[in-house]
């Protein structure tokens, strides 16, 4: 072999090499983009996500939220976890409450979640002779549990993200945050600063009143919320126990010193404390991905002591990544991890195909990034009801060719109307009341799109259909090159100039 053959056979390792390898997951672009590629071969063909001990819901409501941090709203997989999430019956305050939120953030209506959520608060009174609108709200696991941190912290917030509101509710939530949830944050060591998970109640078990940093975190996040939001501001209420409320400000404030304290110093992840002893346990995924939350608030308005915090914690995450881009090999945890990475911007939202798939994601799975293929990834054994929890429909069309569809519709008594809501048709393409879609298609890429169904009884149903606009197949036959013949023709174009250059040179 002469040096000409050595050189290129050189390049052509090279270029394999370089083109196969899985990247180092040495940033979070890197361990974001993993991440998601794992997700999208995890999700189930209905749309949801099955967490670990029954945790679709939360599960689903967290991927959503990852998946709308990477630029994925375009994307089939979004568009399945939106439709199963949005019909999804929720069982637990704390599902409802995370799904709500989650629909709320993808811009669909939650109120009639949130509302179910705001009729199942608990209402104390903490005046002398005053009335419920007067009082304050909690809400527990379950209508009538005792109230819990996280749960009144979690009710609150679907409220918040949803717009649902009621008479009083400000007053309401004042009350019970002087009243009720700055008097339960801990003083002593080593909890000054934390909230516990129960709030206050006669005859509990001691390991219910040490701090939680789960609860302090999404705690912290909440009122800060509510302060942004105009909601809440700092004053006073009269308690029946007579003790003068603290400051807001003041609770956050330590809230964020014992969150930050939270932080193992040998890895820069964050830990629950054991409630027995006091001392940090080991760093955990959730654990951290919880506190990045609730500190990004204050990150953003110049905290330079959160912003460390969230910078180290952050490269702790992604060196915690298995190699099939899972954490715990768990949908909840990946998904809730991948939310608490930066926002995908830049490069990384490069969408070459506009599949709804980001090029660094379709890199990962070995797709192609010139051809819009996401679609093929969805799981197609969906254990699902048309229309009801999964994409209602998905069909292909050819560009500049007449196209004509018919949906269906998801059940009850007809006659249906079909009115769209939210997305896009392709260009071209119009849905008429009677479900029919029609037109000539005039531009490449896949559409996503919500439309009501209503029916003769007035019921509306929420469905999502999906349209792939491809070019028309070339006459000869030719058909996109798998990733691996895109290596060879490289490699021989590399020989090409080689021996061109060396013809040039002679």
């Amino acid at each position: 072999m002469n040096r000409q053959q050595l050189r290129i056979a050189y390049s052509f390792s090279l270029l394999l090499a370089l083109t196969v390898a899985l990247p180092a997951q040495a940033t979070v672009d890197d361990a974001r983009a993993i991440g998601i590629k794992w997700l999208v071969q995890t999700q189930k063909g209905d749309g949801s996500f099955a967490g670990s001990q029954g945790l679709e819901v939360q599960s689903t409501a967290a991927a959503v939220d990852a998946m709308l941090a990477a630029g994925m709203t375009r994307s089939p997989q979004y568009a399945r976890a939106l439709a199963w999430l949005a019909n999804a019956p929720g069982g637990s305050l704390d599902s409802r409450a995370w799904q709500a939120s989650a629909l709320a953030a993808a811009g669909r209506d939650a109120t009639t979640i949130a509302g179910t959520i705001r009729d199942e608060r608990n209402i104390f009174v903490v005046q002398s002779g005053g009335s419920p609108t007067s009082g304050g709200a909690t809400w527990g696991a379950y209508p009538g549990y005792g109230a819990s941190t996280i749960d009144t912290a979690l009710g609150y917030g679907a409220l918040r993200s949803a717009g649902v509101a009621y008479s009083g509710d400000t007053g309401n939530l004042k009350v019970t945050v002087l009243c009720n949830i700055i008097p339960a944050q801990l003083t002593s060591s080593p909890w000054s600063g934390a909230w516990p998970y129960a709030l206050p109640e006669s005859g509990q078990p001691s390991n219910a009143t040490t701090g939680s940093l789960a609860a302090t975190a999404i705690m912290l996040y909440e009122l800060k919320k509510q302060m942004q939001a105009g909601r809440i501001s700092a004053g006073s209420v009269s308690c029946n126990s007579n003790t003068a409320p603290g400051s807001i400000n003041t609770a956050m404030a330590s809230a964020k010193t014992w969150l930050i304290a939270q932080i193992n110093t040998g890895d820069s992840g964050f830990a629950e404390r054991n409630p027995q002893t006091g001392n940090l346990e080991a760093s955990a995924p959730v654990a951290t991905a919880m506190a990045i939350r609730a500190l990004a608030l204050f990150s953003a308005e110049g905290d330079s002591a959160s912003t460390t915090a969230i910078t180290n914690a952050r490269t702790w995450l992604a060196a915690q990544q298995n190699a099939d881009g899972s954490w715990k090999g768990d949908p909840f945890v990946t998904a809730r991890v991948v939310a608490a990475l930066p926002v995908a911007t830049g490069t990384q939202l490069t969408d070459s195909d506009q599949d709804g798939l980001p090029d660094v994601v379709e890199q990962q799975l070995g797709t192609q990034i010139l051809v819009a293929d996401a679609q093929g990834q969805l799981d197609p054994n969906a254990n699902a009801v048309p229309g009801i929890t999964a994409t209602s429909f998905s069909a292909s069309a050819t560009l500049s060719t007449p196209f004509n569809y018919t949906v269906s519709a998801p059940g009850g008594n007809g006659p249906f109307t079909f009115v769209p809501v939210n997305g896009a048709l392709p260009p071209g393409l119009t849905l008429a009341s009677s479900g029919q879609i029609s037109g000539v298609p005039s531009a490449l890429g896949s559409y996503a799109f919500d439309y009501e169904v209503t029916d003769a009884a007035n019921a509306k149903t929420l469905v999502i259909g999906r349209i792939d606009v491809t070019a028309a197949s070339p006459s000869d036959g030719d058909v996109p090159l798998p990733p691996w013949a895109m290596v060879v023709l490289a490699a021989g174009l590399l020989g090409a100039m080689h021996r061109y250059s060396a013809r040039a040179s002679a």
